[in-house]
């Protein structure tokens, strides 16, 4: 046995981290200095604020950077924890089903420079969907949906099994190309990247003032953009999550597709908190659609959750459904 085991969520924008009893999150990037790439001046938020640094995002979909990656999740785990070491302790990294050999070898690789004894990779959309509520072990199917940065995924569970897991390259970052061109397009405009995620995440205002320059002549300028120009500007991309789910649904048994008439769909991950994202999908689906309460962090309160039941009396009562003491490891997957 461990003396501790920390469970891990590295999503492109924000890792969060949990133990039996603590939960730490913070942003997925790392600082380095311009003048020497090999020396990291600080990671997550305090990264962000460093203005003379280079920052560098280690996760984007998958694992980008193993030796970053590695060393801003030893930094979030000595900090959580209040230790020197992590000698003695298990890691637990949330990963989607699809990913390549490569991509697993990564994750593992991460835990093992981070310090951890012992890696083991964790069915992430299973404990997303245990971690936002959903009852897994009912006889009707429930679908939940992870809408990350970088990649969607949907899982389907039915009578504690799996009936269906899909994932797809693209994610809520797709919602910030598309107001970056449409600024472009329509409004002879360039903004960065940043400031479409910021428009993205103000749509509740009526009137967005929009900060960038002219396309033509290169000068600053600023446009005041009605917030429904950009909602009806981002339908296009609103429509291809709902064909991904629509795929989804559509390689259900009747019976299974039926039961989401009731059941609906669940969103989780950070893509979910988007304005008029439920309303919009349950629109397109002509299905019910809602927000996990705990959307960012229902992957890693799942995963959490699973740690605390398989140290506890009710460990052989969940073994069916995906956890499991087995060397697959806790939820499944592969170990180091």
């Amino acid at each position: 046995m461990f003396e501790f085991i920390i469970a891990a969520d590295l999503g492109s924008s924000y890792t969060r981290l949990a133990s039996r009893t603590r939960l730490k999150s913070d942003e997925t990037r790392v600082a380095l200095d311009p003048a020497n790439s090999n020396r990291v001046l600080a990671v997550g938020r305090e990264a962000g604020e460093l203005l003379n640094a280079t920052s560098v995002y280690p996760v984007r979909g998958t694992i980008a950077n193993v030796t970053l990656c590695a060393l801003m999740l030893r930094r979030f785990s000595l900090d959580m924890l209040k230790r020197h070491t992590l000698a003695g302790a298990g890691l637990r990294i949330a990963s989607p089903f699809d990913v390549s050999s490569t991509e697993l070898s990564a994750a593992l690789e991460v835990g093992r420079e981070a310090g951890f004894t012992e890696t083991r990779i964790v069915d992430g959309a299973l404990a997303g969907a245990i971690g936002a509520g959903v009852d897994i072990g009912s006889p009707e199917a429930n679908l939940t949906v992870n809408i990350g940065r970088d990649r969607i995924s949907a899982i389907v569970t039915a009578n504690g099994g799996v009936l269906k897991r899909a994932c797809a390259p693209f994610g809520s970052s797709a919602f910030d190309s598309r107001i970056q061109a449409h600024f472009a397009m329509e409004h002879s405009t360039l903004i960065s990247f940043y400031a479409a995620e910021k428009i993205k995440k103000e749509l509740k205002t009526p009137l967005l003032r929009v900060h960038g320059k002219d396309s033509a002549t290169g000068q600053p300028l600023m446009r005041a953009v009605r917030t429904r120009e950009i909602i009806e500007a981002s339908e296009p991309v609103m429509r291809r999550f709902a064909a991904f789910l629509t795929s989804v649904i559509g390689d259900l048994h009747p019976d299974a597709a039926a039961d989401l008439l009731d059941t609906g769909v669940t969103l989780i991950g950070g893509g979910a908190n988007m304005y008029l994202m439920p309303e919009s999908l349950e629109r397109l689906l002509g299905i019910p659609v809602k927000r996990a309460s705990n959307a960012e962090s229902a992957v890693i309160l799942g995963m959490r959750r699973g740690m605390r039941l398989l140290a506890g009396p009710e460990a052989e009562k969940i073994s069916g459904i995906g956890f499991s003491r087995s060397p697959k490891g806790f939820l499944g997957g592969q170990s180091m």
